[in-house]
């Protein structure tokens, strides 16, 4: 029974056509006339599902709904002539299906595939691959699009918790010894009152107000972001000197408390926590420092800064 199989699979091997095997919307079998044809490796293909190894591109779309139909009609064979892109070039493929059968019951569906691209040029239909390439780069923008907002706070478009610790870890593995960074937490202070009294939509403004004033005070040396409600974090690198890194807290501060919306007082200030250090440090370590910092100024009255748990009032 073996040599039979191997006897079969050696057959499929040699045969100028592709052939690909799916037995429950995953793919069992192809073999290498199919791989050239659709320009993959056996890796992108074998033990996947055929949405996982073809729907990459959009203009596939009567590809994948072929194989859409042959994978979910299991009484129909079909046959078809598809625009197939593999990334580089545009194919005209023959496609036909055929059922594997055990005494009348369906085990899985074959497909057999022949590149006719060369034929169909001969016939006068033309592939037009510069809209393909404008399709691609269409979609890539869209991804890159899609990436940001996932990496993004939505309301404020900072980093969120989970960017901004990687950026910052990232940054982390190749400081050098003798540099300086620190970490700030910022938490806004009276910010609930504010928001309770005037309206969420009110506090999403104050929010992303505060939020745009901390992209500009750190845009030349800083990675921002928010980490919920009204807790900020920033990550300041190449500090020459620590009196820069109080400068910019006290900043921090005052741009709370002069947030204005036409005449509605707001009340708001800000604790700072930082952590000042030198070379590689783990991020764990330096973001708790600076966490038991702020909260040093908030059980001490709010409204000022502490570095490295030595808390001082604003100005």
């Amino acid at each position: 029974m073996q040599n039979k199989e191997n006897f079969y699979s050696e057959i499929l091997r040699e045969i100028s056509g592709g052939v690909i095997y799916i037995q429950k919307g995953k793919i069992l079998y192809v073999n290498p006339a199919a791989m050239e044809i659709l320009g993959k490796k056996e890796s992108e293909l074998v033990d996947k599902t055929f949405a996982e190894s073809f729907f990459e591109y959009s203009e596939n779309d009567d590809f994948n709904q072929m194989l859409l139909e042959v994978v979910y009609d299991s009484v129909n064979k079909h046959e078809k002539i598809v625009p197939y892109f593999n990334g580089e070039a545009i194919k005209h493929l023959h496609m036909r299906t055929s059922f594997l059968k055990v005494k009348s019951k369906p085990l899985g569906i074959i497909i057999l595939l022949d590149d006719v691209t060369e034929l169909m040029k001969l016939r006068g239909v033309a592939i037009d691959l510069e809209k393909i390439k404008m399709i691609n780069r269409q979609l890539s923008e869209s991804r890159d699009f899609y990436k940001h907002d996932a990496e993004t706070d939505k309301l404020t478009g900072l980093l969120n918790k989970m960017t901004f610790e990687k950026a910052v870890c990232k940054y982390l593995e190749n400081l050098s010894a003798e540099k300086m960074s620190a970490m700030f937490v910022i938490d806004m202070d009276n910010f609930k009152k504010a928001n309770d009294t005037h309206g969420h939509q009110f506090g999403d403004l104050i929010l992303k107000r505060f939020a745009d004033g901390l992209s500009e005070l750190f845009k030349t040396a800083g990675i921002v972001g928010r980490f919920g409600g009204d807790e900020f974090v920033v990550f300041l690198k190449n500090i020459l000197d620590a009196n820069f890194v109080i400068e910019k807290a006290r900043a921090v501060i005052k741009m709370a408390r002069e947030l204005k919306f036409g005449e509605k007082e707001m009340n708001l200030s800000a604790s700072v926590g930082i952590s000042i250090f030198r070379g590689r440090k783990n991020y764990s370590e330096i973001f708790t420092a600076a966490d038991k910092s702020v909260y040093l100024v908030k059980s001490q009255g709010r409204n000022g800064f502490s570095v490295d748990e030595t808390a001082k009032q604003s100005d």
